[in-house]
């Protein structure tokens, strides 16, 4: 059972970041809708979920190449 939860780590933390991310989206928006400062609100938004995206594939990578260290074992 611990090696299941183990491996959903790479999809965990990506989606708590897209959480956070939608959140902050929400929060923030009246304030850049009464400033328009649409350029700021959207690439904060884009960094970040690129930055989601990035996270999942880098953690993904570091779980296979653990269990391929595992299976060698």
């Amino acid at each position: 059972m611990k090696m299941k939860r183990r491996n959903k780590r790479y999809i965990l933390l990506p989606a708590v970041l897209l959480i956070y991310v939608a959140i902050l989206a929400i929060i923030t928006y009246p304030g850049y809708k009464a400033s328009g400062n649409w350029s700021e609100y959207y690439s904060v938004i884009g960094i970040s979920l690129l930055l989601a995206v990035l996270l999942f594939f880098i953690l993904k990578r570091k779980q296979k190449i653990r269990e391929q260290f595992i299976k060698k074992d």
